[in-house]
């Protein structure tokens, strides 16, 4: 009953591993066009999902993205939405 659990285990801990390898991690820093000054609770989402985060108070960001994904949008009320294409980067300031 033990090697069953332990089997059991074993192969639980294998998926999970396999599930977080499908992601890439994306950093960056959101800041302001006009003064360069960091942006905080800004939205940072993969596009065409639900996944998002939003920026630290330093401007700050660190998203797990799938593996598919092409791009991220960033907003912030009262300024311009952009999305960024990702092409393999890992850091999108």
């Amino acid at each position: 009953m033990n090697r069953l659990k332990l089997l059991l285990a074993l192969f639980v801990f294998t998926g999970f591993s396999a599930l977080m390898a499908q992601t890439v991690a994306i950093k960056g820093t959101v800041t302001s066009a006009e003064d360069g000054l960091p942006i905080p609770s800004a939205a940072v989402t993969v596009k065409g999902t639900t996944v998002g985060t939003l920026t630290g108070i330093d401007g700050k960001y660190s998203i797990q993205v799938p593996a598919g994904a092409q791009s991220i949008t960033i907003q912030f009320v009262g300024m311009k939405t952009v999305t960024e294409t990702i092409s393999g980067r890992t850091t999108i300031d």
